[in-house]
């Protein structure tokens, strides 16, 4: 069209009328103003009004300048509109610059929608357009919003366009992408001042942009394409820019930024800076690293085969299969992999970069034509589809009625003929890309779409997660995004973000068959979250990429695993061999390994950290088989207190060496006495280790080293030392919590105890309790003389006759006491609740104590014990089978709790694998009737202590 030739005169085509009523209104609502346009173009405006609501709207609105638009060039009319914007800064007050914007906009709306429909522009021309107002209309908002803050130049201030407005795409509902960015150097302020001088001409900014007033809007703002939208202010230092992108840039912020230019403010500013990203954008060789990463690009972005078919009614124009989204992307991923080497590629229109890429031979003359041809038709489509309502929509109608409007606003004869054309168009896109990477092994192809990238959910994205399993598609979708955004330890890095990126489709894939998915993906992310590192775990999870069942099958019944696998990251390599459900060694191969690991510790500091790490991977493997039901609660229980029996003698051994390289032999020997759990052989995968030493040796005794010791300081000293080496957290983290306090005298008493006070102790101080404590009481080691004399005077000690009324007493009252301490908190707490194992523990400890001077010493474990007094008619069969039951599921409880929690179990904070593994545990098939078991049980056995033992709550006269 010659620039001189008037609107009406440019008129090629009209539509044809879709709504007689509605064209009727309008020659009604505007027949003053259609006195004066020639009868063609009144034509013309009658059947586009009969097809678009807005636009009748909007011919009503403006019907004074409908003369005037028709009768002088279109684009004499819009660059009218861009001076009314550019003239809006000296508006007065920032309501009457809101009025003056959206006047112009309705006035560019207008004569572009006439234009693009007349066929006076072709579609490209119109999205031309529409980006060269948005730049007219953020300038002067910008402007006003720098005047109103009193700042007298904007230099230092930019405004970034980003995607279809920086490429001059904008389509006719278009939101605008912005990013605003400042140098404080340049405003000649310091930093703090300017940053709260740009925020808030940002905010104002956004704010005459978007406000909707009675006037309607300028153009929806986003601002979420700045750095970190989630961390940031809504506007951002360069300097700050420059580091995010630097360190932290992701793979669509790269692709976002093919396309941005300075469209408002310090121009120069704006390309110093993106002249500055061109290494960020524009990857200089073509290595390993950029064909990973773009190709990570296409990974997160599109839409792949074997994804959504391809569809006609409520199908997405923009994001669907052959749609608009994927001529970019066909465009885009080959600029980024070899627009570094060849800056010709370096196009920001779409339509440019086909050309250029047929130009240089990457694609072929033939793709160059059916994506050009095919884009040009989407995005007519497009524009008909936003004419209709003003909506910012890409989906084609369902209706009969919508799908025969939009046919005849497009232009087609009737709605098949459009149908099939759109048919057509997406089918041609479809298989010129999926040319582009047929040979990309790729899990989308099974899975999907899937798209984790930009500020909010892909729509395609929910419905493959849903399709999945995942109920929260829209959560798990977000924290993918968050996890890319570099917001963890595990992320920091480009290499660990572009490794994470390859790893989420088998992820989801993987999580996909957990019992309940969403449960299990937000087990994994808390993993995530507790990573220090991320490129060596990520790295090894891509080699290997079958570990996932796994992890995931383990993480979502154990929290308190998942917890251990970010602290203790050498535990990956038992899933990576299978090693973890593979039975574990022998108990009696413990001792063996544990010692052959700490000797071969090139020093005392390496020993303990050798140690850790054996103890660590032992105690995980058994962990993760008791979680997941591979190995039974007794069976774990044994392994966990020979792990711990074996470490215990290795680092005591290494202690006492060091002790004597610093201070030499003694004429003497030690004995630890473990107590408690470790005593009975009934650990759990977290409890911690009660000690006694006790040491027997001369009291003129001195060690023969260089710093000679008395009897009483040497052992003093190595205790501490055993104490720091089986306790102190080093680099592998901590091995057990030690608790020494069922020493004689408790925390007063001597750290070590020699053999004659232990005698003489227990034979006339210790209290009751003192001697209960002593039932489970095991020499752990090392064996000698000394060991065979505490195991000898330990049976002597529970041995000896005691008042049986006192004893029941003093046994009842110290429940009370403990009850009163340390309460259980539900039903769950099958250790601490009345009526829990502890109840049990004591009645065994009763039972010992009152019976042992006339039948000896039963066995350690409680339940070995209860059958022996069984056995010795101690108890009733019916009594005995109760407290066995009891004791069965509630230490299976108690274990498999430990092992998933790393503590008491709690319903409300479990998830639905783990409701399930716990009762089963307690042989049930629902949770209510687990609970149910655990409570009766609780009540038989709290009725057995009362007439065994007494009543807990009796007191001394």
């Amino acid at each position: 069209m010659n620039k001189q030739t008037s609107l009406a005169d440019a008129i090629q085509h009209a539509p044809a009328v879709f709504d007689p009523d509605a064209a009727q209104r309008f020659r009604d609502e505007c027949k003053d103003a259609l006195v004066n346009i020639p009868p063609h173009a009144s034509d013309f405006l009658s059947a586009v009004a009969s097809a678009s609501p807005y636009l009748r709207r909007l011919f009503a609105r403006r019907k004074s300048a409908l003369a005037n638009i028709l009768a002088v060039p279109a684009e004499t009319s819009l660059e009218a509109a861009i001076s009314s914007c550019h003239q809006s800064e000296m508006a007065d007050d920032a309501n009457q610059q809101m009025k003056l914007l959206r006047e112009a906009k309705a006035d560019a709306a207008l004569v572009i929608a006439l234009a693009d429909i007349a066929g006076a522009w072709p579609v490209m021309r119109a999205t031309d357009g529409l980006s060269r107002f948005a730049d007219a209309a953020v300038n002067g908002a910008l402007l006003g919003a720098i005047k109103r803050s009193r700042l007298e130049t904007s230099d230092g201030i930019v405004v970034l366009a980003m995607g279809k407005h920086g490429a001059f795409e904008l389509n006719y509902s278009s939101d605008i992408d912005l990013v605003v960015l400042f140098d404080p150097e340049r405003m000649n302020i310091d930093r703090f001042d300017a940053q709260k001088y740009a925020v808030g001409i940002a905010r104002d900014l956004v704010n005459l942009m978007q406000m909707q007033t009675a006037d309607g809007y300028v153009f929806r703002t986003d601002l979420r394409l700045r750095p970190d939208p989630g961390a940031t202010a809504p506007a951002v230092s360069v300097r700050s820019a420059e580091t995010y992108y630097e360190s932290y840039g992701q793979n669509w912020e790269r692709m976002a930024f093919i396309k941005a230019r300075p469209c408002a403010g310090d121009i120069a500013l704006g390309e110093e800076f993106l002249k500055t990203l061109r290494p960020f954008i524009w990857r200089k060789y073509l290595d390993y690293a950029t064909i990973e990463d773009v190709h990570a690009v296409k990974r997160q972005m599109h839409s792949a085969k074997g994804g959504r078919d391809v569809a006609f009614e409520g199908h997405d124009v923009k994001l669907g299969r052959g749609g608009i989204r994927e001529i970019e992307f066909y465009a885009q991923t080959q600029q980024l992999i070899l627009g570094g080497k060849n800056p010709s590629l370096r196009h920001r229109a779409t339509l440019d970069a086909l050309s250029a890429l047929a130009e240089t031979g990457v694609i072929e003359t033939d793709a160059r034509d059916i994506m050009t041809e095919s884009y040009l038709y989407l995005r007519h489509v497009e524009h008909r589809l936003q004419m209709i309502n003003d909506e910012q929509t890409h989906r084609l109608p369902a209706s009969q009625s919508d799908i025969e409007r939009l046919s005849i606003f497009a232009g087609a004869n009737d709605p098949t003929e459009f149908r099939q054309k759109i048919l057509e168009t997406f089918h041609a896109v479809e298989k010129c890309y999926d040319a582009l990477f047929e040979d990309d092994e790729d899990p989308q192809k099974r899975l999907g779409p899937m798209v984790f990238t930009g500020v909010e959910a892909h729509p395609a994205t929910l419905e493959t997660l849903e399709k999945l399993g995942f109920q929260r598609a829209g959560d798990v979708s977000a924290a993918i995004r968050r996890w890319h955004t570099g917001s963890m330890r595990a992320t920091k890095t480009e290499r660990a973000r572009t490794l994470l990126t390859k790893l989420v489709p088998p992820l989801l894939e993987a999580l996909a068959k957990a019992s309940d998915p969403d449960e299990a993906f937000f087990a994994f992310e808390k993993f995530l979250e507790r990573l220090p590192a991320g490129v060596q775990i990520f790295s090894l999870f891509l080699n290997n990429l079958d570990v996932f069942d796994a992890l995931i099958r383990i993480m979502t019944i154990s929290p308190y695993l998942g917890r251990e696998f970010s602290k203790r990251t050498n535990l990956i390599e038992r899933l990576l061999d299978n090693r973890w459900s593979a039975p574990p060694p022998a108990t009696s191969d413990y001792v063996t390994a544990c010692e052959a690991m700490v000797d071969a510790a090139p020093d005392y500091e390496a020993a303990l950290n050798a140690a850790r790490r054996w103890v660590s991977e032992q105690q995980f493997q058994v962990t993760a088989q008791l979680a997941v039901g591979l190995i039974a609660p007794d069976i774990a229980s044994s392994h966990f207190t020979k792990i711990a029996d074996a470490a215990i003698n290795a680092l005591l051994a290494a202690a006492m060496e060091e002790m004597k390289h610093q201070h030499g032999e003694i004429d003497g020997e030690f004995v630890v006495i473990g107590l408690g759990r470790l005593g009975a052989g009934e650990m759990t995968t977290t409890s911690d280790i009660d000690l006694m030493f006790v040491y027997d040796a001369q009291s003129e005794e001195q060690s023969n080293g260089k710093r000679p010791l008395g009897v009483v300081e040497y052992f003093s000293r190595f205790v501490r030392r055993a104490v720091t080496a089986l306790s102190a957290a080093t680099e592998e983290g901590a091995l057990f919590e030690v608790d020494m306090q069922l020493r004689p005298s408790g925390k007063a008493g001597p750290a070590a105890v020699r053999f004659s006070a232990f005698h003489n102790y227990y034979r006339d101080e210790a209290w009751t309790w003192e001697a209960m404590s002593l039932v489970k009481a095991r020499v752990i080691g090392p064996a000698g003389v000394l060991a065979d004399k505490v195991e000898a005077e330990i049976k002597e000690i529970l041995a000896r006759q005691r008042d049986e009324e006192s004893l029941g007493i003093d046994v009842a009252n110290m429940r009370m006491r403990l009850d009163a301490a340390k309460p259980g908190n539900s039903t769950w707490d099958v250790k601490n609740v009345v009526g829990g194992l502890t109840d049990i523990a004591f009645i065994c400890q009763y039972l010992t104590l009152r019976h042992a001077h006339k039948v000896g010493r039963p066995p350690r474990a409680v339940r070995q014990s209860l059958q022996w007094f069984k056995e010795q008619q101690m108890l009733t069969a019916k009594d005995a089978t109760s407290l066995l039951d009891a004791h069965s599921i509630f230490e299976a409880v108690l274990q498999v709790s430990r092992a998933a929690t790393g503590g008491v179990y709690s319903p409300e904070r479990a998830g639905e694998a783990l409701r399930s593994r716990m009762a089963s545990v307690c042989g049930e098939e629902d949770h209510l009737a687990a609970e149910k078991a655990l409570k009766a049980h609780q009540d038989t056995v709290a009725q057995l202590f009362a007439s065994i033992v007494g009543d807990r709550n009796m007191r001394m006269n």
